[in-house]
């Protein structure tokens, strides 16, 4: 590949077009010239400009930094050679977009699409190499050309496993790593994490579900003793009260055992009869087990109904129709006008005439064959008016009647089907409540057990007629004791007794209430087996993370031992070539270089044992030893493909002398009858 023209508004380019050559391309720019604004324009036009990096106090964004100084929206057009085509790369900046978003590319000969590259894959299709390897490689600055050793390595690693600068060894191992801290987290951040969080949550809930059952359990456990208790105060009650009513005339007397028949009558009445709550729930399953068997009734007799009567129905409708069709009017006469037609023929001549143009009719002569044709066309329709059919008005839309009863039909099945369903309901709630409060009655007995609920209700009747009346003459009978009774010991045996039953009953009510309660915490708590079957999961989905959480270890032992292999194989071709270029670049004053493993560079001075670092090295040796690297490790990650990158540098030989600069050129030279270099500078060597 190689840059043949390039033309943009980026920066202070202003629009100039700049042209390039086979080999060696030297642009003699001076300082703040845009030598660094070129750079990183052929960059943006192979990468993009992204538009998501925002301006710092350190670093300005590139749509920033390169915002064109003309006034002009930010573009591009690069042309190349790749593949052996010419193609030019298009990077516009559409009305109200972000900067450079618009891109095209084409080829210059047909002016086809290059279907192959795309706005975020162009430059790596065409390098080979993500954004950042073809700027640590492809583009060399002076002020910046030493590669960290972990930087250097990530990229050699990357390289030799996926082709591509853009997964390098520290970014994979990053990712790796930000799996982990998904996984396992920091604190309470991790999945891990939330999922034992979870988990210890949900045994909260089922022990709290299983405390809640006991303490229902125990509630319950207690009701009978209370509701003995209440049985024995009401004894006791019933006793005082004996005895306070001796006390009295025999008016009071009278009253008295008046009020205890009625009490005893009202007793074995309500003996004979089951728990109200549970008579209660027991009618209402009664009622709604008749309600909808005669539902079920109805909807049988419906459905039979329509099933007998379907097809004559239908049959009616259609004799209804062929009644209509044999009784219908029959087509009326004809009436054709005759000065119509004479008009219509008369206006039809007189269209052909003018469409001739035997007779000129002046300037309106071109719109009378059209307008003569009107007035015939018109003049034909008045003549055969009145001609057309008419029929009597049907007595009935016959389609909508036969759709009707389809659907009468229908909805007499659906009917009858749902009947059924709610009566099997019904059936089963009945038979249920008549376990509870006849269990004696077979469940299939139902004549029986409804006889039953008949004869439960009439003994309810009776119980509730009594006890309105003993209701009247307890209230009576109170009455004479509050107006009449002395204020005694028996009295206050009366009202100690009287306050004991409500204290009882007191005691049950809470009992009752604590239950319900514990059952409305248990509700809003869930159902323990929806929790238990949430908990497994959970503990799944546990040993499914502990298992990924092996697995990211395993790859990044995998990665690591990888790199290490990847530094030992790549650090003799980069020792060689770079110690080929410091020979050019020194005049063979240092002979040789030596790269180690954590690729660390040294050299050594022709006819000298000592190894020189970096920091033993003057400004301008340094700079030609880095350059070498550099320009050695551009060589490696840039011939991974058929096709050669072009290297772009920027000022390299800023801290070098004349002699330097000249065996830099030379080393350019030499790089340049491989692959297109192109040589930014500001000074002539």
């Amino acid at each position: 590949m190689k840059f043949l023209n390039a033309q943009g508004h980026f920066g202070v380019l202003d629009g100039r077009k700049l042209r390039f050559e086979d080999g060696l391309n030297v642009l003699y720019l001076p300082n703040e010239g845009g030598k660094t604004t070129l750079c990183h324009f052929l960059r943006v036009m192979l990468y993009g400009l992204n538009t998501t990096r925002r301006d710092s106090r350190k670093q300005l964004s590139d749509k920033t930094r390169f915002r064109p100084t003309d006034g002009n929206p930010m573009s591009g057009l690069l042309e190349l050679e790749w593949k052996g085509r010419r193609i030019i790369i298009s990077r516009q900046t559409g009305k109200g977009a972000a900067p450079m978003q618009e891109f095209s590319a084409y080829y210059a000969d047909t002016g086809e699409p290059c279907t192959e590259l795309t706005a975020k894959d162009c430059g790596r299709i065409l390098t080979g190499v993500s954004e950042e390897g073809f700027q640590s490689s492809a583009l060399l600055d002076g002020q910046d050309q030493a590669l960290s050793a972990g930087e250097l390595g990530d990229r050699m690693l990357a390289l030799s496993t996926t082709g591509d600068s853009a997964m390098m060894y520290s970014g994979a191992v990053a990712q790796l790593d930000r799996w982990k801290n998904a996984l396992r987290g920091t604190g309470n951040r991790g999945r891990y994490a939330q999922v034992e969080e979870s988990i210890d949550q949900l045994n909260r809930s089922v022990a709290r579900l299983d405390d809640l059952t006991g303490q229902i359990a125990g509630y319950e456990a207690q009701i009978p003793e209370a509701e003995q208790r209440i049985a024995e105060a009401e004894n006791q009650q019933q006793q005082a009260t004996e005895e306070f009513t001796l006390l009295f005339v025999a008016k009071r007397e009278a009253a008295e055992r008046e009020e205890r028949k009625a009490r005893e009558n009202l007793a074995q009445l309500r003996e004979a009869l089951p728990p109200l709550d549970v008579l209660t729930e027991a009618e209402r399953a009664t009622g709604n087990y008749l309600d909808v068997k005669q539902a079920r009734a109805d909807a049988q007799a419906e459905l039979a109904d329509v099933t007998a009567n379907y097809q004559k129905w239908k049959d009616d409708i259609d004799h209804t129709e062929d009644d209509y069709s044999n009784s219908s009017s029959s087509t009326t006469d004809i009436h054709i006008r005759g000065w119509s037609m004479v008009l219509a023929v008369l206006f039809g001549v007189l269209a052909v005439i003018s469409l001739l143009g035997i007779i000129p009719f002046g300037p309106l002569t071109p719109y009378m064959p059209y307008l003569f044709s009107v007035f015939a066309i018109i003049a034909l329709v008045v003549t055969f008016v009145g001609s057309t059919q008419s029929l009597d008005t049907p007595p009935m839309d016959f389609d909508e009647e036969r759709v009707k009863l389809e659907r009468r039909k229908q909805s007499a099945i659906a009917r009858d089907a749902q009947t059924e369903e709610q009566l099997e309901r019904a059936r089963e709630k009945f038979r249920e409540q008549m376990q509870r409060i006849a269990p004696e009655i077979p469940a299939e007995e139902e004549e029986q057990a409804l006889q039953f609920m008949q004869d439960v209700k009439e003994r309810k009747k009776v119980y509730l007629d009594r006890k309105r009346e003993h209701d009247g003459l307890a209230e009576q009978y109170l009455n004479i004791l509050d107006t009449t009774g002395p204020q005694g010991e028996a009295r206050m045996r009366m009202n100690e007794a009287k306050d004991a039953v409500e204290q009882a009953r007191q005691a049950c009510n809470a009992l009752h209430e604590s239950i319900a309660v514990c059952r409305g915490k248990c509700e809003e708590i869930g159902v323990r087996e929806e929790l238990c079957a949430k908990r497994e999961r959970l503990e799944e989905e546990k040993e499914s993370i502990l298992w990924q959480l092996d697995a990211i270890r395993l790859a990044k032992e995998s990665l690591v031992q990888a790199n290490a292999e990847l530094t030992g194989r790549v650090s003799p071709q980069i020792n060689q070539l770079a110690e080929e270029y410091l020979r050019i670049l020194t005049a063979d004053r240092y002979t040789a270089m030596q790269l180690y493993t954590d690729f660390e560079a040294t050299c050594r001075r022709d006819n000298s044992a000592v190894e020189m670092d970096r920091l033993r090295l003057s400004t301008g040796t340094r700079d030609q030893l880095y350059l070498a690297l550099r320009l050695a490790v551009c060589k490696v990650l840039l011939d991974q493909g058929d096709e050669t990158v072009p290297i772009v540098l920027d000022d390299p030989f800023v801290n070098y002398d004349d002699r330097r600069a000249a065996c830099g050129m030379k080393l350019l030279r030499e790089i340049a009858r491989e692959r297109q270099v192109i040589l930014l500078t500001c000074r002539r060597p």
